[in-house]
């Protein structure tokens, strides 16, 4: 996820990412993101390492696909599959990297 926020957001996010923005659906979006990622376990049911055919992974592609920015006048869903693969993806490697894992 670091690396699509890095991407939207010009490269000024950090470990926690802090925006400027002052924009309410675009904050309430990457919040929803943030979450929806956060809850993807390490590993599966079997104490292996999630992978794209698990549920698990399978569950947060489609949650991220659904994100939508919630404008007023229409929604926007701005994920597709690949999109949500490589987040799943790259929110495992980071968290996998992170110091107290």
């Amino acid at each position: 996820m670091k690396s699509f926020l890095n991407l939207i957001c010009g490269g000024m996010m950090s470990q926690n990412p802090k925006t400027k923005s002052s924009s309410t659906v675009f904050l309430e979006w990457i919040d929803e993101m943030n979450k929806i990622l956060s809850e993807v376990p390490m590993n599966n049911i079997s104490g292996e390492m999630v992978e794209y055919s698990d549920h698990e992974w399978q569950k947060a592609m489609k949650q991220l696909q659904q994100c939508s920015m919630k404008f007023e006048d229409m929604p926007i869903y701005p994920i597709n599959e690949e999109i949500a693969n490589r987040l799943v993806a790259d929110h495992l490697k980071g968290k996998d990297e992170q110091p107290d894992h």
